[in-house]
């Protein structure tokens, strides 16, 4: 059965909104551009199709029924809703507009603290950044390019590593001050620690050092590494966090290194998109640019050497 049988027609809509609003079927012909014949023929045919009159028809006026009021919010409200949807569309056709994906805590901690030098580089490019842990079906999904921490199934699709990260233990200047010059593994478990959700824990880098860091279930954690690195620069404990999302925290002093190495990444973080949207000018652009910047960042990702966080500073 088709539920929309019942519905009247949508062309007489904006008439009866516009006569009911204005109490005039002449008024209403105004501003629509129409005849008033044409108005009067929309509010006929739509009393028609309901069974009921809507106006009062007075000398020079006219007047809603009861049913004409009820009917009237109705109708006001869903023809605003369709006017802003239609308003909305314009984002997916404006000059410019590319649709990026990635995860909050890169979006963060590496994509918002370049968007200045992306502006800068490309003016006219008019980003949507969409931020999701979700899994994305990019053959069916209006995202043009996705960044994805780890490889997914990505049949038919074009996609490159972007960087492979480092994470490194990492506090707030307060917490560090209180350890020793060159802190190791035993001296941190003596501190607050936090955990976030991925692979990379504090259970494999203190076994790549060959220490025992025990059950290591104590202390706060975090689904996202973005916050989990904004409670470290807060003072809440030493958390095992990217060089690369903590970089421009790094730089500015708000978080530094506290362990004696770092550790790689068990994910790359990956680039994909459809083949159709790199036809575009603007898709290619952006992909181009994110690569270039993953290039930039690249010196960082050394997890043997100490990092030196006047280095990380965004140029």
């Amino acid at each position: 059965m088709n539920p929309y049988r019942n519905l009247p027609p949508m062309a007489a809509m904006a008439g009866f909104e516009a006569a009911a609003r204005l109490s005039s079927f002449s008024l209403a012909a105004q501003e629509l551009n129409m005849t008033q014949s044409a108005v009067s023929h929309q509010v006929r045919a739509l009393e028609e199709h309901l069974g009921q009159p809507l106006f009062l028809r007075l000398n020079r006026r006219v007047e809603l029924t009861d049913a004409g009021r009820d009917f009237h919010d109705t109708v006001a409200a869903t023809l605003e809703t369709l006017r802003l949807g239609v308003r909305r569309l314009g984002f997916y056709t404006k000059p410019g507009s590319v649709v990026l994906a990635m995860p909050p805590s890169l979006a963060s901690g590496w994509y918002m603290p370049r968007l200045a030098r992306l502006k800068a580089d490309h003016p006219d490019m008019e980003p949507w950044l969409v931020t999701t842990q979700e899994e994305v079906n990019l053959a069916e999904s209006e995202i043009d390019i996705l960044v994805k921490h780890g490889r997914g199934n990505w049949d038919g699709m074009v996609s490159v590593a972007l960087f492979t990260d480092t994470v490194w233990p990492m506090c707030a200047p307060s917490l560090r001050s209180t350890m020793p010059a060159n802190p190791d593994g035993r001296v941190l478990l003596d501190f607050p620690m936090m955990h976030d959700e991925t692979e990379d824990d504090w259970q494999k880098w203190f076994l790549a050092g060959g220490l025992d860091g025990g059950a290591l279930v104590k202390g706060l954690n975090f689904s996202d590494s973005g916050v989990m690195l904004d409670a470290a620069a807060r003072g809440f404990g030493v958390c095992l966090g990217s060089v690369n999302l903590a970089s421009e925290r790094l730089a500015k002093g708000e978080l530094v290194l506290a362990g004696d190495r770092g550790m790689a990444s068990a994910k790359p973080f990956m680039l994909a998109a459809h083949p159709r949207n790199l036809r575009h000018p603007v898709v290619t652009a952006l992909w181009d640019w994110l690569v270039a910047e993953a290039d930039r960042s690249r010196p960082t990702e050394n997890s043997q050497t100490q990092v030196n966080p006047s280095a990380l500073a965004l140029e």
